[in-house]
Parts: structure tokens; sequence; C-alpha cells
């Protein structure tokens, strides 16, 4: 396994690593156990607080770091860094949506636990931890797509985008996963986990959305996991081909991460890495 030094994974949560139904990573256990064995990082990259995504590794300790609100906040060994925007941004863009579209327009960050329970079927306890947001809003409406244009153009006015992702669209900075990732690396580095030349590095990230294009596009392996329900979106690579997993969720990525390591540790220069 002496080819696997210097990877690291970088994961997608919702649809990728946890079902999209049941939010369970079980299936995956295999290929997390082996990645652990061989001390290779893992990371959640997530549109999930940096609340929801402690209290999933305090439980299970499964990721080396943590980057929420889809590249907004990054936390590795404690060292932080947000280059989110300010929550005040957020809600100001989010109040004048509301004021503008057909629609009601609620945000996680100006709803209760019990509301946001019911748009995710989160347990009570998890959507109180998803409502702590500092750079990033999800919102709860039935918009037309005159409504989703609209937002969308409001969202620039204050500097933000409007992104759609596994369920809802999420105002956010103009950060994203790519580049948070790109952030991580170094931090990662000044920690000493990885490699200190980005030569002797090599990057997997595996996604299922819109909003993973960036980490794919960045990533030396990228792996795109199919929805559960629905077809498989188009995702805009630069040019680039992802992987595309066997199944959807823990299932696939758990036989994609084993067969790259398979790849990596037996011919590992067979994997072309694209820069």
């Amino acid at each position: 396994m002496q080819h696997l030094t210097g990877l690291v994974v970088f994961t997608d949560l919702d649809g990728t690593l946890l079902d999209h139904d049941d939010y369970s990573w079980e299936a995956a256990r295999p290929a997390l156990t082996r990645l652990r064995k061989n001390d290779i990082p893992l990371l959640a990259i997530s549109s999930k607080t940096l609340a929801e995504l402690r209290a999933i590794n305090s439980q299970h300790h499964l990721f080396a770091g943590l980057i929420g609100e889809n590249g907004g906040v990054i936390d590795i060994n404690d060292d932080i860094r947000q280059p989110g925007p300010p929550t005040a941004t957020i809600d100001a863009a989010r109040t004048a949506i509301a004021k503008a579209i057909s629609v009601p327009v609620a945000g996680f960050r100006t709803s209760t636990a019990a509301e946001i329970a019911t748009a995710t079927g989160l347990p009570p306890n998890e959507a109180a931890l998803a409502g702590q947001r500092n750079c990033s809003d999800p919102l709860i409406w039935a918009p037309t797509a005159k409504d989703i244009t609209l937002a969308g153009n409001i969202a620039r006015e204050y500097g933000l985008k409007l992104v759609k992702g596994g369920r809802f669209y999420t105002l956010c900075g103009e950060t994203d996963k790519g580049a948070a990732m790109q952030t991580a690396l170094k931090m990662l580095q000044k920690a000493g986990k990885l490699p200190t030349g980005r030569a002797d590095i090599t990057t997997i990230a595996l996604g299922d959305s819109p909003n993973d294009a960036g980490m794919l596009a960045h990533a030396d392996i990228a792996v795109q996991i199919p929805v559960k329900h629905g077809p498989v979106p188009t995702l805009d690579l630069g040019g680039k081909t992802a992987r595309i997993a066997p199944a959807p969720g823990p299932d696939g990525w758990n036989s994609t991460i084993n067969s790259i390591l398979d790849d990596l540790s037996q011919t590992p220069t067979s994997i072309t890495k694209a820069r």
C-alpha cells in the first residue's frame, strides 16, 4: 500500500456518502475502514453546517477535516477558516428575494427546528444543528422557474449566488467546494498530514449534484455518484470526465473507492492525474 502515500479523499455527504433517504453510511463501512487503516485522510465537504459535521464526527470519527456550508467554513485540527460571506449579507438577500417572488420564502437560519425537520426529514435535534448557519442559507420554498431566475439575479446583486444542491437551493458566497478543497490541502500540509509538494498528492473527490462540480473539477480523480431518485445530472467539470459510480449513495461510494484504491496500490501509473 506504499503507493497510497499522499492520497486524500474529499466527499460530499447527502446522497453521496450518506443515503438520500435514511442518511445511513453503513454500506460504505468497508471502504471507510480501508481508508482509516491506510492513514488516508477523509474530509467531509458539504452544505451542512459546521455544527452538523462536528456532531456526525464526534459520534462516528470518520473525518480528518470538515468543510461546511459549501466551502464557506473549514475546520481542520481546530484551525478554522471562514471564507464565506457575513450572515448579515445572507439575511438581506433572503429578505429581498422573499419580497420579490411569487411564493413564500423561508431560510434555515430563520426557521424553527420543527420547520427544518419537516422540510428535511431530520429529527428535531439534528434539524436544530442544521439551522446554525453562518455563511449560507438553504431556502424553503416551492418556486417557479421564473422565481428561481429572479432569486438568482437578486443573489448576484448582493455578491452571492443561488446554488442547486441535492434537495435545496442555497444562498451562498462566491466561495465553493473547489476553492475550499485547495485551501484544505494547504491546511493539511501545514498540519503535517500530507506531503509538502502538490505533485506528491493525489486527490479523490466524490459528489452527486451541481454544487459538487467545482470540487470534482479540481480533483485528480473525480467520482460522480448517481442520484437515487431521478436522472443523473450533467455536471460542468470544465471538460474533465468523472467516473460514474455503479450505484447511488454509500453503495456506489464503497465500490468506487475500493476500485480506485485497488488501481492505485497495484498499478499507480494507470491513474491519470488531471491538474
